[in-house]
């Protein structure tokens, strides 16, 4: 399954969510912010693809800030954003 494969391929960073692998305890400060790219990040492209019927409308882009430690990463949608997610 091309999703299994995408998991395979992706880069988990320290500015990540810890359920995502990453070191950032997402909601661990009530006081702190949490966004993830799902919540309408500018900088998170969508894949598009005919390998999997429904992939475009799956959870997988590409980060585009420049700003961001994941800029040209493989990304899951709910695996960042914290720190670099800018409203689109």
């Amino acid at each position: 399954m091309i999703r299994d494969h995408l998991w395979q391929a992706v880069q988990i960073l320290p500015t990540d969510y810890t359920d995502y692998g990453g070191g950032v305890e997402r909601w661990a400060d009530p006081t702190e912010n949490y966004p993830d790219c799902s919540s309408g990040c500018r900088h998170f492209r969508r894949l598009a693809s005919d390998l999997e019927p429904g992939l475009e409308d799956a959870d997988w882009g590409v980060c585009a800030n420049v700003h961001s430690q994941r800029v040209g990463l493989l990304t899951f949608e709910h695996q960042a954003g914290y720190q670099c997610w800018e409203s689109e």
